[in-house]
């Protein structure tokens, strides 16, 4: 095999023997050549009578492991084997390799492919497709059945609910890990399906409109039982979102308030046990106990609640003040009662 080759020089080994002629060859390429041998300062050489290419006659060595061709042509098998020429095919795809070894490279002169690995191995490369759940200072693809987090290349950066498709190798972190190595090694090729809020899965786009009943670093809504991260509303605001389902939560996409609190009816006359409501009315009377626990009992008409204020609510109401309060109907002792999560939720006059 032709294993170096410049100007008319070149260098045929077969694995073991080294022979140099006066010719340009095909580096890779299998040759019979007939001439005369004769030994020099720099090693054996031939002066040629007869060059013709062929198949292998000699042993061949056989490699098995992953061909990584970066920054030069590799074989991983999981130690860095360097190729003397590149072979078709597809990067991080298993491959038998029959060829022979010239200095410390292996020259490739057969090749079958295997398919990419189907489980991930330490410092191995693998393919793998999902959705991008988390986007940002962290980058993690969802497969479907685990979180994968990924090392991106400076600079690049991935859309969250795209569908990507990626090759890397895999490192065993506190989570699964895979580092890419190139942008050329990720293929976006689609988006994440889209599902109703309060059915959709991990790596799905959850839709639809929703009350906001408890705010903070997250909303906490009333269509599911998951926290919506990254949108900021108040207490009783509707909101339209589209967020990206993770394991234990819903990061926004795309979300806005649809129907501001204020444009909420008064339900102070549809006292419901549990339900979320906007409530206003006149003070009627306020009673605050030694422990700083207080009541207020809000008017309207013929309906009335009993508001409940807790000493950390920081909050005081005086008799005929008109107020507006949003959050959950309960009950006092066996009484309509209404409770607030926070002072945020309780507001003078028409609010």
């Amino acid at each position: 095999m032709c294993v170096y080759s410049s100007g008319s020089f070149s260098v045929l080994s077969d694995g073991e023997t080294v022979v140099g002629v006066y010719t340009a060859l095909e580096e890779g390429k299998v040759y019979r050549i007939r001439g005369r041998l004769f030994n020099s300062t720099s090693g054996l050489r031939m002066r040629l009578g007869r060059v013709e290419s062929a198949e292998p006659s000699f042993h061949l060595d056989v490699i098995e492991g992953a061909y990584w061709p970066s920054d030069g042509h590799y074989l991983l098998a999981p130690g860095k084997i360097k190729l003397g020429i590149p072979i078709d095919v597809r990067k991080g795809e298993l491959v038998r390799v029959e060829g022979i070894w010239y200095g410390k490279k292996f020259y490739p002169v057969r090749y079958e492919t295997l398919g990419f690995s189907e489980k991930p191995e330490d410092r191995m490369p693998w393919s793998v497709e999902g959705i991008i759940i988390y986007a940002g200072s962290k980058t993690v693809l969802w497969n479907g059945s685990e979180e994968i987090v990924l090392y991106l290349p400076y600079r690049t950066k991935l859309e969250l609910g795209k569908r990507v498709r990626v090759v890397g190798i895999v490192r065993f972190y506190s989570k699964l890990s895979l580092i890419v190595d190139s942008r050329e090694d990720i293929q976006v090729i689609g988006d994440a399906g889209r599902r109703d809020v309060s059915h959709a899965e991990i790596g799905e786009v959850a839709v639809g409109s929703c009350t906001v009943i408890g705010s903070g670093s997250s909303l906490k809504l009333n269509c599911t039982d998951l926290r919506l991260y990254g949108f900021s509303a108040r207490v009783g605001d509707r909101v339209y979102l589209e967020a990206i389902r993770r394991k234990s939560s819903l990061y926004c996409m795309n979300c806005k308030i649809v129907t501001p609190r204020e444009e909420l009816p008064n339900e102070i006359c549809s006292f419901e046990v549990g339900e979320f409501a906007k409530v206003s009315g006149w003070v009627e009377w306020v009673k605050v106990y030694k422990n700083g626990f207080g009541l207020a009992n809000i008017t309207n008409g013929n309906c009335w609640v009993l508001l409940k204020l807790r000493k950390s609510l920081e909050v005081s109401l005086e008799e005929n003040q008109t107020v507006t309060a949003y959050g959950i109907f309960t009950t006092y002792r066996g009484m309509p009662a209404f409770e607030i999560a926070s002072g945020d939720d309780l507001c003078s006059g028409r609010c």
